[in-house]
C-alpha cells in the first residue's frame, strides 16, 4: 500500500502523491518532519506529478497519523510557484544535508564528494557556499531543490536531504523573464540561509 492511499486529501485540496513522503524508515517521525521543516525557508519542493516548483509550503503530518509527511503548497503564493516545470531540468548531485548525530557532531552538515570516493561532512553554511562557488566557476548555477525520496534516513533515527537541483539550460522553451524568475527565487531562498 503506497503512502498515497494513507491521505486522501488535504485541506480541500486532492493529494499529489510526489508531495507525500515515506517516514518507514524512521524509528522517530516527528523527527524527521522538523528537520525537513527546518529548511522550508530555505530549499524548493519540484512536483513529478504536476511539474511544478514550490517556494513557499508547509510540512505535515497527516491526521490520520500514517507514515508519511505531507508537503503542503502555499496556493495563494502565485509567484512562488513555477509551472511546467520538465522533469528532465530536476538533476541528481552528490550533496546531502546531514543532521549532525550522523558525524557524531552538533549542528547540521552537508556531505559532499571528495577524490578519494568517501565524501566529507563539512558545516551546512560553510558547504552550500562552496558548491555555489564551485558551480559558478564553472559558468552553472547551483539551484537547489528537493523531491519525494531525497528525505532518508540514517540507522532509522538520523533524517538525511539528498539535494537534487535545476539546470535552467534543460528549459528552452521558458522565456529568459520566466528563468530569471525561476532563478532568483531559488537564490533568494539560498541567500537568505546563508547569511
Amino acid at each position: 500500500m503506497s503512502d498515497f492511499a494513507d491521505v486522501a486529501v488535504i485541506g480541500d485540496l486532492p493529494a499529489d502523491e510526489s508531495l507525500i513522503w515515506s517516514l518507514r524508515e524512521f524509528d522517530d517521525n516527528r523527527r524527521a518532519v522538523e528537520f525537513v521543516r527546518h529548511f522550508s525557508s530555505t530549499l524548493s519542493i519540484f512536483s513529478n506529478t504536476v511539474s511544478q516548483i514550490y517556494a513557499r509550503y508547509d510540512v505535515e503530518l497527516p491526521e490520520s497519523g500514517g507514515e508519511c509527511l505531507v508537503v503542503v503548497p502555499d496556493m495563494e503564493a502565485f509567484t512562488e510557484t513555477w509551472y511546467s516545470i520538465p522533469e528532465r531540468a530536476i538533476k541528481t548531485t552528490d550533496y546531502t544535508i546531514l543532521a549532525g548525530g550522523v558525524v557524531g557532531k552538533t549542528g547540521v552538515f552537508l556531505h559532499m564528494p571528495t577524490d578519494g570516493g568517501k565524501g566529507k561532512a563539512v558545516p551546512l553554511i560553510a558547504g552550500l557556499r562552496a558548491v555555489t562557488d564551485a558551480f559558478a566557476a564553472r559558468g552553472e548555477e547551483f539551484l537547489p531543490v528537493l523531491t519525494k525520496g531525497d528525505l532518508r534516513a540514517f540507522q532509522k533515527k538520523s533524517p538525511m536531504l539528498k539535494l537534487h537541483r535545476l539546470d535552467l539550460s534543460e528549459m528552452q522553451d521558458k522565456s529568459r523573464f520566466e528563468l530569471n524568475d525561476i532563478r532568483m527565487g531559488i537564490r533568494q531562498k539560498l541567500r537568505a540561509f546563508l547569511r
